[in-house]
């Protein structure tokens, strides 16, 4: 089967944004008390994230509610993000979708307000043979003009981007780089093992960052609000730079905290986070639902006993 994007042969430059690596903030999408997305809010917001040090941003992916957004939301934040961000850090979008015209369409919208990278899940409704996700992905790779970041998260896609499915996805050369949220940190290493450096590794969730960075990882995409910002960035520059002793040490001081996210979800927890805040996110979008009293009043003593609040 023939795969090629249309793109002269070759490897993928290795100075193409996702070759990067970096540290990338999940944007988490501020609705306001009627449940409309607040704009105003976003981008302070995408300010104070930038001004923290991230590397980049990531919008409209999983986290961030990407698949609770109408399609005008979807191009309307985008837009707005690439907006803010413009000439300070690349912007990564999420254009997940269950079928490939809806991923090539989101792709088109994302690459016209700016985005620098694409970020896309293997989203499925009926079961998907890896030959026709490897062609879903070749079909997205030939209608763009920037790189593409498979997103394999497992458990809400029930599709997984094994070591040896990667190896095979590594012929589209528009695929760059890879962010492994399996949540199975020893992926990391035989993905280095596989497939060599033909695609730099992204840590997908906060309670993995520690392993995943002793195995090989390149980059770390997660959500945040500006109350952990800092302590992300300290802990990121000091996994990247394989100084584990230092970065034990901050990972533990923020163990509690991350796996109350891998626990309750990372979107809650940081709409409530942002609660004890100026920059105030708002309530997820149902039917995601909110966190109950006992796990916010959780979360408060975390955050004060890491004196964040």
């Amino acid at each position: 089967m023939e795969l090629s994007t249309g793109r002269k042969s070759g490897r993928m430059s290795a100075d193409s944004i996702g070759k990067k690596g970096g540290l990338y903030c999940y944007v988490m999408t501020p609705y306001d008390d009627e449940g409309a997305v607040d704009f105003d809010t976003l981008e302070r917001y995408i300010d104070a994230v930038i001004e923290g040090g991230v590397d980049g941003l990531t919008c409209i992916a999983s986290t961030c509610e990407g698949v609770y957004l109408t399609e005008q939301e979807r191009s309307d934040v985008a837009e707005a993000v690439c907006r803010v961000a413009k000439d300070r850090v690349p912007v990564n979008a999420g254009i997940g979708g269950f079928s490939t015209r809806q991923v090539i369409r989101y792709a088109e919208q994302a690459q016209k307000c700016g985005a620098a990278s694409l970020m896309t899940d293997m989203q499925t409704y009926f079961s998907i043979p890896f030959e026709a996700a490897k062609q879903h992905y070749a079909d997205l790779a030939k209608s763009v003009s920037v790189p593409i970041r498979i997103y394999n998260i497992t458990q809400p896609t029930g599709f997984d981007f094994t070591p040896d499915r990667l190896l095979e996805m590594g012929e589209i050369e528009a695929i760059d780089s890879v962010k492994e949220s399996s949540g199975i940190a020893t992926r990391v290493r035989d993905i280095r093992s596989l497939c060599g450096d033909r695609f730099a590794v992204f840590c997908g969730f906060h309670f993995v960052s520690l392993e995943v960075f002793k195995y090989g990882a390149d980059g770390w995409e997660c959500g945040m609000h500006p109350l952990i910002v800092k302590d992300c960035v300290d802990l990121y520059r000091a996994l990247i730079a394989r100084d584990f002793e230092t970065g034990a040490r901050l990972y533990e001081r923020l163990k509690s905290l991350f796996l109350f996210f891998k626990d309750f979800g990372v979107p809650q927890a940081l709409k409530v986070m942002s609660t004890w805040s100026d920059i105030k996110l708002g309530r997820p979008r149902p039917p995601l639902p909110e966190l109950t009293p006992d796990q916010t009043a959780r979360l408060k003593q975390i955050m004060k006993d890491l004196e964040l609040i």
